[in-house]
């Protein structure tokens, strides 16, 4: 039997905050590189990264190879999207744009699949898939692996998602909520600066009411310079969040070529 480690499970359940890596371009190699740089995860960014199924398929290749447990941010969270990434060997999903519970149990219930210990499942059962192997790992053994060590988060980034939180937070085997900063600042009217003091005010608020929920939370560090990135870092786990994904392979190229330029210049 092989089975695959979830490392974000594991790094929590021994009171470390796992990181990730956030890649965007299409290249299994940057997945590589973010493994082999030890990153616990990686967040494969299906949504807005420029590339299809098949890349996405290539780069949990990547992070298998090289020890990353891959994690994909699919485009709407529709039930088939999810099927495919989870059947092709990804070890958890994030969902944009959730803003009610009723979205939240549709998620869930597409991401597990229904045994006898668990009946809400609703994922698409096939023994062929990438994930079992290619048919060669016991069905029942590897679905209630599957169900335990799928990761589930939602990103809550609109206004409306604030205001359904806590019903949000009710629905069962929710993972993690993230924190969409970004997408919350725009949702407010503030254009999206995430360090406005209403927007942030809102984030800390949004930190306290998941954690009250025993739900983790997801900080994005996503600040230009590594100080910003570090003032952050300290911000969130302070506050409560125990995942953190730090740097986008875009922000970390386009940083490192004008620091190089500005060198040689």
């Amino acid at each position: 039997m092989i089975y695959r480690k979830n490392k974000v499970l594991e790094a929590l359940k021994k009171d470390r905050v796992p990181v990730g890596a956030f890649v965007q371009m299409r290249c299994p190699e940057i997945v590589e590189a973010a493994g082999n740089a030890d990153y616990d995860y990686v967040w494969i960014d299906w949504e807005h990264g420029s590339f299809e199924m098949e890349t996405v398929v290539d780069m949990i290749r990547a992070a298998e190879a090289t020890g990353l447990t891959p994690i994909v941010r699919v485009p709407c969270g529709q039930s088939a999207e999810i099927a495919r990434v989870l059947d092709a060997g990804a070890m958890g999903i994030i969902v944009p744009q959730v803003s009610d519970a009723e979205t939240a149990r549709q998620v869930v219930a597409a991401a597990k699949y229904r045994t006898r210990e668990y009946d809400a499942g609703r994922r698409g059962a096939c023994p062929l898939i990438r994930a079992t192997g290619h048919q060669t790992l016991d069905w029942p053994a590897y679905a209630r692996w599957a169900n335990e060590n799928t990761t589930i988060w939602l990103l809550v980034e609109t206004v409306e998602g604030i205001r359904n939180l806590d019903e949000i937070l009710a629905v069962p085997n929710v993972n993690a909520i993230v924190l969409g900063a970004f997408d919350l600042a725009v949702s407010m009217g503030k254009d999206g600066d995430r360090h406005h003091p209403e927007v942030e005010r809102v984030l800390d608020g949004m930190i306290e009411r998941v954690r009250r929920a025993d739900v983790d939370v997801v900080g994005l560090l996503f600040d230009a310079d590594l100080e910003g990135m570090k003032s952050s870092r300290e911000h969130y786990v302070r506050s409560g969040c125990r995942i953190l994904v730090a740097g986008s392979d875009r922000r970390i190229i386009s940083n490192s070529f004008s620091a190089i330029r500005g060198l040689v210049a």
